[in-house]
């Protein structure tokens, strides 16, 4: 029996700015959207989901993940039912709900909370690491080799929680897929945003803006995850292997965080005009970490590693990475990075489920 709750849609709606409740179900967005197909009415399909309170559906979709959020469904709502930002709230939404400690669905519906909660946390790791009187090197680097250990926890959780709510509990079994093609797509898709491109009119500049932020910010975190970088103990050249990495995580950073804070304001397109307080603190940290990261470096290459206002850099720079990696990493739209290509895998797991070819158990 499918399970119906009157209160998703007013439950949903505290995740995004939308009324699809005007939405007559007229069609016009799944007849311009490019990834709705013969047997997948997208995006009309959640819409009415949502309408009707039918959450397992909902919970159990992976099309809200493979939607970059053009805006082309939207601009031809004539209920301006505002679709598209329908599905920015689903996916804020189902985020919550594959969340197993349940605090993203705190800090998406009071955004301030985690604000503050960031602020502070920020300020009293800089006075702490000001009065850490060891090696503050050794400080860092333990830091930043603890990282990848609670990424990795936080993480599993959301995955295994995906995958029960999107294969487990539909099928009512475990399946996978094995074939190379499907494994293949899925990374294809989780390295390029594929569908970024499918639109009528590809906005190039935004996608080559989270591509630039997406791969930036790989970099830093492998940088910081693996230590590469010791700027108290070493002195880097300028174009060094490990610098030019830097180089190009930061500048990534700073260019494409810098281009979607501005679209944000200007609001110029239809996929900027709304903007969660999330999206602002997942911006500004990023931006502050690319920053921070430049600004170290560069000191570290000018000036070498016993330069006093290096320590002072090095320490605000371990500060914003430990509140990105406690507060924001877990919690917000970051986990997109995973979710997007997981979705991809998870669709053929699905396809072959129903042709009866899947490995299950």
């Amino acid at each position: 029996m499918t399970r119906v709750n009157p209160e998703l849609l007013e439950e949903i709606r505290k995740y995004g700015a939308f009324d699809i409740s005007a939405c007559f179900n007229c069609g016009n967005c799944t007849a311009v959207c490019p990834l709705a197909k013969e047997d997948a009415s997208f995006p009309r399909r959640l819409i009415r989901c949502g309408q009707v309170g039918l959450e397992d559906k909902i919970i159990s979709a992976v099309e809200p993940w493979h939607c970059y959020y053009c805006g082309e469904c939207s601009q031809t709502c004539p209920r301006e039912a505002s679709p598209g930002e329908y599905m920015m709230a689903l996916r804020r939404y189902l985020i919550a709900r594959y969340d197993i400690t349940g605090i993203s669905k705190i800090f998406y519906k009071n955004s301030y909370l985690q604000i503050s909660l960031a602020a502070g946390l920020f300020a009293a790791l800089v006075v702490l690491f000001n009065r850490y009187t060891g090696d503050f090197g050794a400080l860092a680097a333990k830091i930043e080799m603890a990282f990848p250990v609670y990424v990795t926890l936080a993480l599993g959780g959301y995955v295994l929680n995906m995958y029960r709510h999107i294969i487990v509990k539909p099928l009512g079994k475990i399946a996978l897929t094995f074939k190379p093609k499907h494994i293949y797509e899925t990374f294809y898709h989780g390295f390029t945003q594929a569908n970024f491109t499918g639109c009528e009119e590809t906005d190039w500049w935004r996608w080559i803006s989270h591509l630039l932020v997406m791969s930036g910010y790989t970099l830093t975190l492998l940088i910081s995850n693996l230590h590469l970088l010791e700027p108290l103990n070493e002195r880097y050249t300028p174009f060094g292997p490990v610098s030019l990495l830097v180089w190009y995580a930061g500048l990534s950073i700073i260019i494409g965080g810098g281009s979607m804070s501005l679209r944000r304001v200007f609001k110029r397109r239809e996929s900027s005009k709304f903007s969660h307080p999330s999206d602002w603190l997942f911006v500004t940290m990023l931006f502050l970490i690319g920053l921070s990261t430049l600004a170290t470096h560069f000191t570290n290459v000018a000036y070498g590693p016993e330069n006093p206002l290096l320590a002072q850099l090095y320490r605000i720079n371990i500060a914003i990475e430990t509140v990105w990696i406690i507060l924001i990493v877990p919690f917000t739209k970051w986990i997109h990075i995973f979710f997007r290509p997981l979705a991809i895998y998870f669709q053929h797991i699905k396809k072959e489920a129903e042709a009866g070819t899947a490995f299950s158990l």
